[in-house]
């Protein structure tokens, strides 16, 4: 297949600048946000001092990114996002570069520049959550797939390899990288017959590849019992099981919850994307051209150039967002729709409209101005609080505000507040009964490593850290310490009458008391 000439170094060098830029403005945008961890990346952290092969609800690879960026830029707020917020500025570089192979510099920016704007980016762009090495490693596929396609012979073998062990990486990140199989099969069966063969062989050394990557997070998961397996199956498919067997009403759930799936696919694209589809649409009307579904390449190539390909750019990348997008719907009708499932889908999408952009000759300044909105609206959502306060609506007092860090706020002030107490007993057992506790007061009082247990009355494991720290029932210490946003529970009390609360603080939402519990006959 033809090259694209090589992109200059002074566009590189801008390009890379920009992305420099973003990931400063990202990091400033949650500085100003004045948000905390979230409870799950506060247990990432926490998870991060002991790395494992695999964890009670995800698999390892957040997890050593969290310890490679916390090692390199400390516990901080900032250190411990760093390498997270990184991964959606390298997708971004990874499907450019995919785009470049396939249509040309000005599609790589398209691209890249589309994917950094939407909402999905730009939010969970400041997270840090499995989402984060899934679309990088979901784009290395994307990438090292087409390039293994349109290689041969030792260089093909190389590339097939680079996929596999993108795939492994990818469900090492989050389960859900296993509808890549789908997509690939898609990619097989729409492959011209004389490259079916080479895309086959190819396929399985990336799946043997793979599943040998995967060998020692399935041996750590078959040792504990399967808990991550478990744990995926029912947040996915047993949470809410299944209600149209309950008539009309379990009906009208299920076609809410597919509605919900499918309205939050085209809010996390974000304006960036709604105005590129907008103009193409209106392009595509006026000139009546072929679109790229119907074999549009993307750019005006050459016959030779054309006739190389494998797949269509158009169809290459909607077999990367199609296949997860229906395996989203489908989770949703049958439980509950989870809007971030299948965020992967964004990179196909961008790279489709790319390529479209191209055959289309979008204007680099409507390009420019939609990716301003993109950027826009995210840092707005992310550093305006309570929106419902810039549209003149004040929230009561038992409203809920519409505000994406609500749960990350007054977690650190209402644990600093507390701290003089806890400081004298950080030598002796911390209990609670509630995970979000559990975790954020390991990384709020981290400098006083405390011994943090987790209180279970019903004997089921619901957590992490009821199954790896909870507190023994037979346990002989004299004297614990309750921190929980409630009063120590009764059957606690019976173990430990000698109960005094030593302090309360409240901070926004979170409430929160500590009370000294002691045997009968333990000293005051």
């Amino acid at each position: 297949m033809n090259r694209p000439s090589s992109p200059s170094s002074s566009t590189l060098v801008i390009l890379a600048l920009l992305s420099f830029a973003l990931l400063a403005l990202r990091m400033f945008e949650f500085s100003l946000s004045g948000a905390g961890l979230h409870v799950d990346e506060a247990q990432y952290w926490l998870w991060s001092r002991d790395l494992q092969w695999g964890y009670f609800s995800k698999p390892p690879v957040l997890v050593a990114l969290i310890t490679a960026s916390t090692t390199l830029f400390g516990d901080s707020l900032l250190g411990v996002k760093a390498f997270a917020m990184t991964c959606w500025i390298l997708s971004a570089w990874v499907l450019g570069r995919l785009a470049y192979r396939i249509s040309g510099m000005r599609t790589a920016i398209f691209a890249g520049g589309l994917f950094s704007a939407t909402l999905v980016s730009g939010l969970l762009g400041l997270s840090v959550t499995t989402d984060a090495p899934l679309t990088l490693f979901w784009a290395f596929c994307m990438l090292t797939l087409w390039e293994a396609a349109h290689a041969s012979g030792y260089r093909a073998t190389l590339w097939w390899i680079a996929c596999g062990l993108s795939l492994g990486l990818g469900v090492l990140s989050k389960y859900s990288a296993l509808a890549l199989g789908i997509s690939a099969l898609w990619l097989l069966a729409t492959a011209p017959a004389r490259h079916r063969r080479q895309v086959f062989l190819g396929g399985l050394l990336a799946s043997l590849v793979a599943v040998l990557m995967l060998l020692p997070h399935l041996a750590w998961n078959m040792a504990n019992h399967w808990p991550t397996a478990q744990h995926t199956l029912e947040i996915t498919v047993q949470e809410t099981g299944s209600t149209v067997a309950q008539g009309a009403g379990g009906w009208r759930r299920v076609l809410a919850s597919g509605l919900e799936f499918s309205l939050g696919q085209l809010l996390i694209l974000g304006p960036s994307v709604w105005l590129v589809c907008f103009w193409l649409w209106r392009k595509q009307r006026a000139h009546d051209l072929p679109t790229l579904a119907s074999g549009g390449m993307g750019q005006a190539a050459e016959p030779e150039t054309i006739q190389a390909r494998v797949w269509t750019p158009g169809a290459y990348a909607l077999a990367f967002s199609f296949p997860i997008l229906a395996l989203g719907l489908a989770q949703a009708l049958n439980s509950k729709a989870l809007i971030n499932w299948s965020v992967p889908m964004a990179l196909g999408v961008c790279l489709w409209l790319a390529c479209w952009a191209t055959q289309r000759a979008l204007s680099l300044t409507r390009f420019a101005w939609a990716c301003v909105a993109g950027f826009v609206l995210s840092g707005f959502i992310a550093t305006g609080g309570d929106i419902k306060q810039w549209v003149g609506v004040q929230t009561q007092p038992n409203q809920s505000k519409w505000d994406i860090w609500g749960r990350m706020r007054g977690w650190n002030a209402s644990l600093q507040t507390l701290k003089p107490a806890l400081e004298p007993y950080r030598d002796i057992p911390w209990l609670t009964g509630d995970r979000s506790t559990l975790v954020q007061a390991a990384y709020s009082l981290r400098a006083l490593e405390p011994k943090l247990y987790a209180w279970n009355t019903d004997g089921g494991v619901h957590h992490h850290f009821e199954w790896k720290q909870p507190w023994p029932i037979d346990a002989s210490d004299p004297a614990v310490l309750w921190i929980n946003p409630g009063e120590p529970h009764p059957l606690l009390l019976s173990r430990y009458p000698n109960a005094r609360q030593l302090a309360e603080a409240q901070s926004g939402r979170i409430t929160l008391q500590v009370w000294l519990l002691q045997t009968q006959h333990a000293k005051p």
